[in-house]
Parts: C-alpha cells; structure tokens; sequence
C-alpha cells in the first residue's frame, strides 16, 4: 500500500506523492456506488431526504442572492443527484455529469428518466459536456479534493459558465484552526482527515477563495455549513473516537439545517457566511463568477 505524505501546497496542504490517474481509477472502480458495502445508502429515511433538500436549499439562496434563480444548472460531480433535485423543484432546467450514474438512477432516477439526455458518465475534468449548453449555476460539490488539479477544474467549469452565470464549489474543511485545536501536535498523516488516495488536497479558508481568484474568478461570496467538527472538543461527543456517537452527531447536523432553513432568509445567508468567517463548517464554499 501507497504511504503518503501530507505536505504545505499551493492549495493548504497535499498528499504527497501524488498517485497516478491508473491507481485513482482503480480506486473509484472499486469503491465508488458500485461497491454494495460502500457509503451510499440503497434507501433514505425521511429525515434525511429533508436534510439533503435543506444543505441544497442553502446553495439556491446563494444562487438566487446574487440573480441566479433559474436557467440551466449543472452538477459536476452530481452523485445521488439531490441537489439537482431541489433544484428542479425551484424552476431549474438539470443536467448532471458523474464517473457513474448508479447513484442518481438509484435514488433519483426520474431525472434522468425526463430528460434522458441531460446526464453523462463521464470524466468531469477531461472535456466539456453539452457543448453548445451554456449554465447558469454550475454546482461542484466535493470532488477539486479529489484530482490531480484542480486548478484545470476551474478552467471546465468557467467553460460551462454563462456569461452571467455563477460557480458554488464546495469542498471539506481540513487541518483549520479548528482541527489544530482538536488533534494539537498530532501528524497530519496520523488524523482521521487525511484519506489519500481519496482526498489529494485539503483546502482552507484562505485557500479556496485564492483558488478561485487565481483562475480568474470573482469570488463573490463565502459560506460553511454545519461546523459538526466542534463536537470533537468534548470526550463525550468525539466521534472519531466513539464510532457509535456518529449517528448522533449526523442527527445534530441535520436538525441545524432543519432550524436554518425555517428563519428569515437573509439571516440564513448571514449565518452561513459567519460560519466560513470564523474558519468553521466541516464544508466550505466560495461563490464565484468569470
């Protein structure tokens, strides 16, 4: 097995070596929604469908802050295709790339089954899908953290923007402040954080934003999400160490977001940016425009 190295980069911190895109294929052929022993559920309580709505409400009123409240919108990296889902129901037209549609034909396949053209396998990173589709709102979830470079990434998805459109790309917020609390002088490569081949990249605060100007982008807003992590600075919580507190700490966040997303959407922005203010959220996002 890879030993790998968590090394200061462009980006907050890498792993070090970088693995070949053989090995990262090999990885995610293995592991990915194919896998049945994987992390994606078969089934969804409703609870946490409303949790999945909710984190993706959050987005669409960024969107719509800043003037983007229908059009076409991609998910780059569109997964079980929630997201894509939420934003139908808000008036917008839905396309979605993914290695594999699994996941969305499991969960979601009505999406797919009404507008059959609008979803691909296929590398997100190596060319543009739809071409002659200009986006809206191109929505990047989780997955800069897992290639190579995700500074070509940015160059896609500018190439799917509109010219007025907007970007939210969202990624983990790793080795923070917060974490530095938490683990103290711990190694980097001992915390339960770093998962290379997985994870190659683990952005900041400071980062992500400098990722986004430094291909061109106006970063127009910042936002976290529920900053879950915060649990772990109490031994009764800590569910890295306490692997049956995790469900806990998964209902905990998914009644936040409930309770957020019921209060005046002008402080929800509000809380949501203060969250990515103070370094928190386990995920952050920039909003941006070419």
């Amino acid at each position: 097995m890879q030993k790998y190295r968590c090394v200061p980069s462009l980006y907050g911190h890498s792993a070090e070596p970088m693995p070949s895109i053989e090995e990262i294929e090999k990885h995610y052929r293995e592991s990915y929604y194919q896998d049945p022993t994987g992390q994606y559920s078969k089934a969804y309580d409703r609870p946490e469908l409303d949790y999945f709505d909710d984190r993706a409400n959050v987005g669409l009123d960024f969107s719509a802050a800043h003037g983007v409240t229908k059009g076409n919108a991609i998910d780059l990296g569109c997964g079980e295709g929630f997201f894509l889902k939420s934003a139908q129901r808000r008036g917008f037209n839905v396309f979605g790339v993914d290695h594999s549609l699994v996941g969305i034909e499991r969960q979601n396949r009505d999406l797919i089954d009404s507008d059959p053209g609008h979803f691909v396998a296929g590398d997100i990173g190596s060319r543009r899908h739809f071409e002659g589709v200009a986006f809206d709102l191109v929505y990047c979830k989780n997955v800069i953290e897992h290639v190579i470079d995700p500074d070509s990434i940015m160059t896609r998805i500018a190439s799917y923007l509109s010219p007025r459109g907007l970007a939210i790309i969202e990624v983990p917020n790793d080795f923070s402040k917060l974490h530095s609390t938490i683990f103290g002088d711990a190694s980097k490569e001992e915390l339960p954080i770093f998962v290379p081949p997985v994870h190659l990249h683990y952005f900041t605060t400071k980062t992500l934003p400098e990722l986004g100007r430094r291909n061109g982008f106006s970063v127009i807003d910042c936002f976290g999400d529920y900053p879950i992590d915060h649990l772990l600075m109490e031994e009764a919580f800590n569910y890295y160490k306490d692997r049956k507190l995790g469900s806990s700490a998964h209902s905990l966040r998914r009644k936040f977001f409930r309770y957020a997303c019921g209060v005046d959407v002008d402080a929800r922005l509000a809380l949501f940016r203060s969250i990515f203010m103070a370094g928190l959220g386990r995920d952050i996002c920039i909003v941006v425009r070419r």
